[in-house]
């Protein structure tokens, strides 16, 4: 049985100053009060990942169970690439997770393979984890394209950081999130995230050894308070990646305390 989730909040392109530090206060404090004891990533707008670091420095609001994350990350170190941040500026605020490959850094900013791949590369070197987003389009799905698409994104993705990885697989999060399934209300069946998620276990076994299996498999695909539960009690998801849900902190912490 496995005995640690990992729910990670990405926030997206949400919020204000005032309504994030809220939420962020909201989700310490009742994880507190409720004994969470899974562990907890928060994924604000970059602008206001100073804040949230702050916050989680506090005495009061301090708790070893939530870390903080960057939703998105420069593929390059530094240099003359205007309103890119680096890996070394995110680690001034204690940030330990990127976010890299979303499904909306793909289709919506049309990120390419290669690209992702180096800035997965650029994040693990700098000794940052990263959550890595795959998953397959609609047309994909209908086209039972599903396992082609994911397998060619973990293998490029992954491809510079292979070694690496080996040495600390702590480095690396694997989420799967339908494209289709993003922000839609939609969810995939039970039956299709546990063959997928067995299907990325093999295909990281192929590329990692061994080694790959502690690395952690989530699920994200509006994700919510109602259907937290069953997804998480799937045999091979070991945590959710939450969007739209993550911004209310009751709706949150029900789905962290789902399991």
């Amino acid at each position: 049985m496995k005995n640690n989730y990992l729910i990670a909040a990405n926030w997206k392109q949400n919020g204000t100053k005032k309504s994030l530090s809220n939420l962020a206060k909201g989700i310490i404090q009742t994880a507190q009060n409720k004994k969470i004891t899974n562990s907890i990533i928060l994924l604000p707008p970059s602008i206001y990942i100073e804040n949230i670091s702050t916050l989680l420095k506090q005495k009061t609001l301090r708790n070893k169970k939530i870390s903080l994350g960057a939703q998105n990350i420069s593929p390059y170190m530094d240099g003359a690439f205007t309103g890119e941040i680096s890996a070394n500026m995110l680690k001034d605020y204690n940030c330990k997770y990127i976010l890299i490959g979303h499904s909306e850094r793909r289709h919506v900013f049309l990120e390419k393979n290669k690209e992702i791949a180096a800035k997965v590369k650029l994040a693990i070197d700098s000794k940052l984890s990263v959550i890595f987003c795959v998953g397959e389009t609609i047309t994909e799905r209908n086209k039972k394209q599903t396992k082609r698409a994911i397998a060619q994104q973990l293998k490029i993705g992954l491809s510079s950081t292979v070694n690496l990885i080996k040495k600390n697989t702590a480095r690396l999060v694997i989420a799967y999130e339908p494209v289709w399934a993003i922000g839609t209300g939609r969810t995939a069946k039970s039956k299709d995230i546990e063959d997928v998620h067995i299907f990325i276990r093999k295909t990281l076994s192929i590329i990692l050894g061994n080694k790959s299996k502690s690395i952690k498999i989530l699920y994200g695909g509006s994700v919510n308070e109602a259907n937290a539960s069953s997804i998480l009690k799937l045999e091979n998801v070991d945590g959710a990646l939450v969007g739209g849900a993550s911004l209310n902190t009751k709706k949150f912490i029900e789905i962290c305390s789902s399991i």
